[in-house]
This record gives structure tokens, C-alpha cells and sequence, in this order.
């Protein structure tokens, strides 16, 4: 039986519940649809509302109860316990959640961050700013990957990492300063560079996850990693410049060690459609027209993709889901997100 995947950062979908006004319920209802439209049977959720509570309201309240989500339980804790926000290990209003089809519920089971912290050996890493000692500080995911686990009917597994990596932007909005031969200056460049560094450093840390994965098992496991990968101004310009690597690079792993090499889902789709987002940058001097982005990604293990587990990817399985974005979002409309949803069908 096909399985669909889908990702889609729905922008403060904290906000989008709690707003009752008009626009408010007109935009819950065209994200319903928008969802209804692609039928995913999983539903990667990024910006998604703060807490548990918040989440079964959101599948109740926008999502009209055509998807659940899967929530953390432990031993002997009954179902609709909401006082476990502290172990999603996540902040602010911009959580990760995974959403089901109810008759798939069963077969999903969320796995507690402080097992992946157990397995990497640490929930904090230090970054060293420029390579000096004196520029060291501790980092953490600001939004930890939330890994679920869903059951075929063989028993094998499949492994889904939702991620929300922290934004590229500059806080407080872009200040460009440059000097006379146009290279930028001053401390925009710094929290530039800092930011992608901790970035970079959480993708990395994802990367550290999926090789104990790898060291536990006998057979390589299937493991998709789905969700906003993130960037900001002048995407590419700083790698290029100054760090020389990007964040997805990070994720992908190296083609050397070929069995924890994963590959995109978009890698075949239409290239000029191969986007999920447009913004202006004023490091590079695009308009939102001139700047398409994928910042949303699906990336899967080898197990994915060459037959061996009971789904595989084929030819032409992941697409950006344009039309249902487009069907949705009338001119004169207050859009559902700046973001558009991603999937893939597993057949």
C-alpha cells in the first residue's frame, strides 16, 4: 500500500488556532483544505503550535479531526495526559509535530528526545565561533528533532526525524553594511556567520544521530529526515565566501561511506518548480520574484530507496505540492504560509 509523506512549515500555527477572527477562520479553513487536497498519510508539521494541548487542538479545531497527532506516552500514563511539554525538548511557539490519518495512528509511536541526547552522549555542544577558544559557547537545539516511528504490517520500521533547524536570519531584521569594493562589514556579518554556524552544527548533530542508527543495526535502517532545513539572506553567498560547506551537505552524509548516503526526494523533480518558499534578500539584491528557495527537504536512507524496505522511492515520488498551495490561496487572501508544503509517495 503507497505511503505518503508530507512536510509543510505552517507559518505560526501557534497563532493561526488561537486567531478567531474572520480572516483568522478563513485562513484555519483553506489550510484544511490545502491538506485534504495532497491526502498525505503522514503530515510533518513545522511552526506548529506550543504544546500538546495546543497540538490536539489544532487537529480538532483546523484540521477538523482528519489527522491526529502523535504524542509522547509513557508507561502507565493515559491517553490525553498534557503535562509532558517538557520532555518534547522544544521552545518558543514553533514546535514539531507529526500528524496521522487516525487509522494509522496505532501504527506510530514517538520516541522521546532524551533517547537521541542518550545515543549521542550529550543535549549540548560546544561551537567554537572562528576556530578560537576564547569565541566557545554552548549550543542546543532551540527546537530538538522529534523522531517518529511507524509500524508496517511485517513489523519492520520506518524512521521519520522531523526537523526545524534554527534560521539563518538576522535578528531584528538585516542592517547591510559594506565597503567600498562591496563586501560586507560590521556585525550583520558576524551574526550572519554565527547563525549559519549553529546551524550547521545542529545539522551535524542530526548527521551523529543517524550514524549510532546506523552502528546499532545489523541491516541498515529506513530513515527519512523531513522538515524546514532553514537559511536566510543571501543564501549560499556566506558557504561561498566564508564557510565553504552547506547544511544540507551536512544532512545528505558522504557518498564514501555510500550506505548512510541519503538521497532527495526532489532530486528529479521539475527544476524550475523546485522550490518552497520566496523571500527578498537584501544581501544579494533579489526581489521575492528573483529568489526561490527550497528550504523544506525529504531525505532518505539507501534502505528507501533500493527496494528493501516494504516502501520504496521511485522515479518522479517527490513533488512541491504547488497546486494544492495555489488552489488555496486566492488573490486578495491572507496566505495560508509563506512556506509551501513538500511530499513523497512511497509505493
Amino acid at each position: 500500500m503507497p505511503l505518503k509523506i508530507a512536510s509543510w512549515n505552517i507559518e505560526y500555527a501557534d497563532k493561526l488556532l488561537k486567531d478567531t477572527t474572520p480572516s483568522g477562520r478563513d485562513r484555519q479553513v483553506r489550510v484544511r483544505q490545502t491538506i485534504k487536497d495532497i491526502k498525505p498519510d503522514i503530515l510533518c508539521v513545522v511552526e506548529g503550535p506550543r504544546g500538546e494541548q495546543g497540538a490536539v487542538d489544532f487537529g480538532t479545531n483546523v484540521l477538523g479531526g482528519d489527522y491526529e497527532p502523535v504524542l509522547l506516552q509513557g508507561p502507565g500514563e493515559a491517553i490525553g495526559y498534557r503535562d509532558r511539554d517538557y520532555a518534547n525538548n522544544m521552545a518558543g511557539i514553533q514546535w514539531i509535530w507529526f500528524y496521522v490519518k487516525p487509522a494509522l495512528k496505532d501504527r506510530c509511536v514517538l520516541q522521546a528526545p532524551s533517547v537521541w541526547q542518550e545515543m549521542n552522549g550529550y543535549d549540548s555542544w560546544p561551537v567554537y565561533y572562528w576556530g578560537k577558544p576564547d569565541e566557545k559557547i554552548q549550543h542546543k537545539h532551540y527546537r530538538h528533532p522529534q523522531v517518529l516511528k511507524y509500524r508496517f504490517d511485517n513489523g519492520d520500521q520506518l524512521e521519520l526525524i522531523g526537523v526545524h533547524l534554527k534560521s539563518g536570519f538576522m535578528e531584528g531584521g538585516v542592517h547591510i553594511e559594506k565597503d567600498a569594493d562591496g563586501n560586507l562589514i560590521g556585525p550583520n556579518l558576524d551574526e550572519a556567520l554565527s547563525n549559519r554556524i549553529k546551524l550547521a552544527t545542529e545539522a551535524r548533530d542530526v548527521r551523529t544521530y543517524i550514524s549510532k542508527r546506523f552502528a546499532e543495526e545489523s541491516i541498515p535502517p529506513p530513515i527519512i529526515v523531513v522538515g524546514d532545513m532553514n537559511d536566510g539572506e543571501g543564501q549560499d553567498y556566506f558557504e561561498k565566501n566564508y564557510l565553504y560547506f552547506s547544511v544540507v551537505s551536512n544532512l545528505e552524509g558522504d557518498v564514501v561511506d555510500s550506505e548512510q548516503f541519503f538521497n532527495h526526494a526532489l532530486f528529479d523533480f521539475t527544476p524550475s518548480d523546485r522550490w518552497s518558499i520566496k523571500f527578498a534578500d537584501e544581501v544579494l539584491g533579489l526581489t521575492a520574484d528573483q529568489n526561490p528557495l527550497l528550504l523544506v527537504h525529504i531525505l532518505m536512507s539507501q534502505p528507501v530507496c533500493n527496494g528493501s524496505c516494504p516502501v520504496t522511492a521511485k522515479a518522479h515520488c517527490g513533488i512541491v505540492e504547488h497546486k494544492a498551495y495555489n488552489d488555496n490561496n486566492p488573490s486578495g487572501k491572507k496566505p495560508t504560509s509563506d512556506h509551501r508544503p513538500v511530499s513523497v509517495v512511497l509505493k
